[in-house]
């Protein structure tokens, strides 16, 4: 093989290691924070209609979903871009 070739070889290997990296984050974060709101819907469900706890479950619950997205969408941004260096790459020593 040409050193050309295992250049490329390495730069694939740690872009697909990142993309693998940051995709496992997003799904970490995801899980336990569906899991937290699963628990947080348990208690709200469980709470009689007309009592005023059920407000405070809500607030806190309406917060992770935010939190969620916002926690998730950076990772999800860096696994993408590392998607778009891989095809550059290709596209740089394929032609």
């Amino acid at each position: 093989m040409h050193n050309e070739d295992r250049e490329l070889q390495i730069k694939l290997a740690e872009l697909q290691a990142d993309i693998q990296i940051n995709i496992s984050i997003c799904i970490g974060i995801f899980a336990i924070l569906v899991a937290i709101m699963i628990g947080l819907e348990q208690i709200y469900f469980t709470l009689p209609e007309q009592s005023i706890e059920r407000i405070y479950i809500f607030i806190p619950e309406l917060g992770l979903a935010i939190f969620s997205f916002v926690a998730v969408v950076p990772f999800a941004r860096r696994a993408e871009n590392a998607r778009k260096k891989m095809a550059e790459l290709r596209k740089q020593y394929v032609w």
